[in-house]
């Protein structure tokens, strides 16, 4: 009997005039298995290394291709899009939303009510519904992409951003402000001038006094804010293609400062506050302790149960040596470390290339813990991939605050 996928027959060969007769099977080739395109959208962006200019260096891929970039307020190709309408100002209390803001003027309420009188008593914040991500890197190109479709789960992207002490959630919430520290407890609140000079412990405790699932901004978020950044606005130089933010400023600003222009906004003028994904300050003014990453000779990371000293926390990579602060040249580029800078350059000045902000990851007997964004003052150094991984959790000065998130409840 042939045997499956084989033809059985026979032959006959003559040979110095006798003749052969054998029974053969041919085989057939298997057949190539059809690969399974992907059924969901993506959009996304890809970084070649080998270009140090930071707006050629970047193009996209995916379903983005074609689009044209954000500037500033100008929201090129990505008004009205499935994956930043996901994006929504609130008012937050416990966890529970109160009441979804106007986008355009956070002084009002969605149906034009005025919410003047509620401000004390909630924290303005600001919500992300449920996306999915993915960072990766081959010998030249460092992608980023973004999608709504929990389908891409099976192609290698994450929702650990929304991941908070091992549970995935469908949203969480990040303080519109820089935050303030108001009867012990980190707020997100209105015309108040933001709290530095605490410790990133004091600023936990704080954030946590708001009750369970309150805390200062977890790194697995940041990186979500800085995809979203990237693919909206495909530069590496986030001061020219959003705004220098309060970056050449000799004072600080009160919170509240851009509530009237919309959920993206900036200026070349170094003094005026800036606006991504509906938040304040993305960078500059204050610099904002990031919680749940910490180096030494590793670095690790953490989706909760933040502490001082990264106890409990999954290594991810080897810190051999430290990665001194300079330009940010390369990053991790992976799904759990992002943007997490993996070289710099310190001759070159802020702003000449690459990521054009200045980022180091520190290695030696101390743990260090990471600032992001920028200050009042720091100029080019500042902007959306700046995180400076250098002090020990004793550390306290003016120029460091923080911001509240609402992670979810246990």
């Amino acid at each position: 009997m042939a045997k499956k996928n084989a033809i059985s027959g026979k032959i006959e060969i003559e040979i110095s005039g006798v003749k052969y007769t054998a029974t053969v099977e041919f085989k057939e080739a298997p057949k190539a298995e059809a690969k399974e395109t992907p059924k969901y959208k993506a959009w996304g962006v890809r970084i070649d290394r080998t270009v140090k200019d930071p707006e050629k260096a970047v193009e996209y891929i995916g379903d983005a291709q074609g689009y044209e970039p954000a500037r500033g307020a100008n929201p090129g190709s990505w008004d009205n899009h499935p994956v930043f309408n996901k994006i929504k100002p609130c008012l937050l209390k416990e966890g529970k939303v109160a009441v979804y803001l106007n986008p355009n003027d956070y002084c009002y309420t969605e149906g034009g009510s005025s919410v003047d009188e509620l401000r004390d008593f909630f924290d303005t914040m600001v919500e992300f519904g449920k996306l999915y991500y993915r960072i990766t890197q081959d010998s030249r190109y460092t992608y980023a992409e973004v999608t709504d479709d929990p389908a891409s789960l099976a192609y290698g992207f994450t929702d650990y951003a929304y991941s908070y002490k091992g549970k995935v959630r469908d949203k969480f919430y990040i303080g519109a402000y820089k935050g303030v520290i108001k009867d012990e407890k980190l707020r997100s609140v209105f015309g108040e001038l933001p709290t530095g000079n605490k410790t990133i412990g004091e600023f936990r405790k704080a954030a946590q006094a708001n009750g369970t699932g309150y805390e200062i901004l977890p790194f697995n978020k940041l990186t979500l804010l800085q995809v979203l950044y990237l693919i909206r606005y495909k530069s590496l130089d986030s001061r020219a293609a959003l705004g220098k933010g309060v970056t050449e400023s000799n004072e600080y600003k009160a919170t509240g400062g851009a509530d009237t222009d919309g959920l993206y906004s900036g200026s070349q003028d170094g003094t005026k506050q800036i606006k991504c994904h509906g938040i304040e300050d993305f960078y500059g003014n204050l610099l904002e302790w990031v919680d749940g990453f910490v180096s030494n000779n590793k670095i690790a990371i953490a989706d909760g149960n933040f502490n001082d000293k990264g106890d409990g926390y999954e290594a991810v990579a080897d810190l051999p040596e430290t990665v001194y602060g300079g330009v940010i040249t390369d990053v991790h580029g992976n799904n759990k470390l992002g943007f997490t800078p993996k070289t710099t350059d310190d001759d070159m000045c802020a702003g000449e290339g690459y990521y054009c902000n200045y980022g180091s990851t520190w290695t030696d007997d101390t743990v260090s813990l990471p600032y992001f964004g920028g200050d009042r003052s720091i100029g080019a150094y500042a902007g959306a991939f700046y995180f400076y991984c250098y002090y020990s959790a004793s550390c306290a000065y003016s120029n460091i605050g923080a911001r509240l998130c609402f992670c979810g409840k246990e």
